[in-house]
């Protein structure tokens, strides 16, 4: 609830060096007060803001733990409350002694996410920003962390600013040319389409930067599909950089599916192994190969791999039409034998130039690894210059380009401004619904309920 003193442990459970507890609420310099014993006793009334002391935590007359307090005064604080810190030793025991004593002083114990909702109710950020932090902690590449915190320092929030001031502007002449007939600034109602025409550029731009942002940030997935034995474990193994499939002379040795994720320049890409394709033998086999073709539809991109050591037979090439309808590499495995698959030879059954490789040998891997990643950003581009929405964020605005574009229809068709302006309403309550100016408490509560504790 607003206006009580929230706490919680903002570090992983388990061992480490030090454990940090957040506090923040109206509570926070009393509960110190008491609990804080510092090496120098300086008195907390004098404490300047965002300073650190040294001391013990003392409890019903015993020795909890000894801590360093940071304490950070209203309004300058992640909340604009009182917040204080308390870095304790790490473990299980002295951090949940500690949180004990600040919840028997007055604190409750704080919700999923709830001192960045705190930030976001007294304004420090606004919502597009607050979902931002949750992307920073969840970031698995560096270029994804970089777009995360572009969100947080604002630049998402920037340009949906610029783009609800366009609009209210436009909707501002409307109501006014529709209103002042005999006075009106606007000769010709005609104007009023370039710049809706311009509102409906600037929402699509946005999204096409976001969709973008969404590769670094989400990445995609990539399914390794082949017949038995032709190497898909060991290339899983090679792009890893380590054992984690089994592999063996054996045909059928994968049985089930294996997911792992590797940042493949900034991007961060789930392989996933598959089960050989081939007459199943067995209940296991039958169940690992139809898995295979699940992720094979599911995947964004499927990495055929064929043995190049020997002939194409006819489920190769079926394999090669099936992989041919959406985005695929084509790997020739097995490059440090005698070759007897000619790149001639699958020349018309996909339009993917296929990439020689020896996963046992590791040669060839760094094309490979080349070829993956212009597949990928072929329609990405570069993280630089990217904004990143998340999928409540993408419905929304593309939301504002739906309606943008009825509105540029009406105005095509000749019809009256008027007809409009119901359109512009929903293009500001949409931009307002990506900022949280305009949001009720379930939609907060279904956010904020996706964080951590302690954040």
């Amino acid at each position: 609830m607003e206006g009580d003193t929230i706490c919680a442990i903002s570090t992983p459970a388990g061992i480490s060096g030090i454990a940090l507890i957040r506090m923040s609420g109206p509570g926070v310099i009393p509960i110190i007060r008491r609990i804080f014993h510092p090496a120098r006793k300086k008195s907390i009334e004098n404490w300047p803001t965002h300073t650190v002391r040294y001391g013990f935590i003392i409890y019903q007359n015993r020795v909890l733990d000894e801590v360093l307090v940071t304490l950070m005064r209203k309004p300058r604080s992640y909340t604009r409350e009182d917040m204080a810190e308390i870095g304790c030793h790490g473990g299980f025991t002295a951090a949940r002694a500690v949180l004990n004593a600040c919840l028997k002083e007055g604190a409750r114990l704080a919700a999923a996410g709830e001192f960045t909702r705190r930030a976001f109710l007294h304004g420090r950020i606004d919502l597009a920003q607050a979902e931002s932090v949750l992307e920073i902690v969840e970031s698995r590449t560096e270029e994804a962390l970089s777009l995360s915190l572009a969100k947080l320092r604002g630049d998402l929030s920037t340009r949906v600013s610029s783009l609800r001031k366009q609009t209210i502007n436009l909707l501002t002449e409307i109501e006014t040319y529709l209103n002042f007939p005999d006075e009106q600034f606007i000769s010709d109602a005609s104007v009023f389409l370039g710049k809706m025409q311009q509102i409906l550029s600037s929402a699509c731009q946005l999204r096409d930067e976001a969709g973008k942002g969404k590769l670094f940030v989400e990445g995609v997935r990539a399914a390794i599909v082949g017949k038995t034995n032709v190497g898909k474990s060991s290339l899983l193994n090679a792009l890893l950089r380590q054992e984690r499939a089994l592999v063996t002379e054996i045909p059928g040795t994968t049985r089930d599916s294996l997911q792992e994720v590797i940042n493949l320049k900034g991007i961060p890409l789930s392989i996933i192994d598959t089960a050989g394709f081939r007459k199943a033998r067995g209940v296991i086999e039958r169940m690992g190969v139809a898995r295979a073709k699940e992720w094979m539809d599911k995947a964004e991109i499927n990495i055929l791999v064929l043995d190049a050591s020997r002939h194409l037979t006819s489920a190769d090439k079926e394999l090669l039409q099936y992989v041919s309808r959406k985005k695929h590499l084509l790997v020739l495995n097995k490059c440090d034998l005698p070759q007897q698959v000619k790149i001639e030879q699958i020349k018309g059954m996909t339009d993917s130039h296929p990439v020689k490789i020896s996963a046992r040998t590791g040669a060839g891997l760094d094309r490979l690894e080349e070829s993956l990643y212009n597949l990928l950003v072929e329609t990405g581009g570069q993280a630089s210059g990217c904004l990143y929405m998340n999928l409540r964020q993408q419905q929304l605005i593309q939301e504002v380009i739906s309606h943008a574009e009825n509105a540029v229809q009406i105005l095509k068709n000749g019809e009256s401004p008027e007809f409009m302006v119901d359109d512009l309403k929903k293009i500001l309550q949409s931009l307002d619904g990506l900022t949280g100016q305009e949001l009720n408490d379930e939609v907060l509560d279904r956010i904020f309920s996706c964080f951590c504790i302690g954040k």
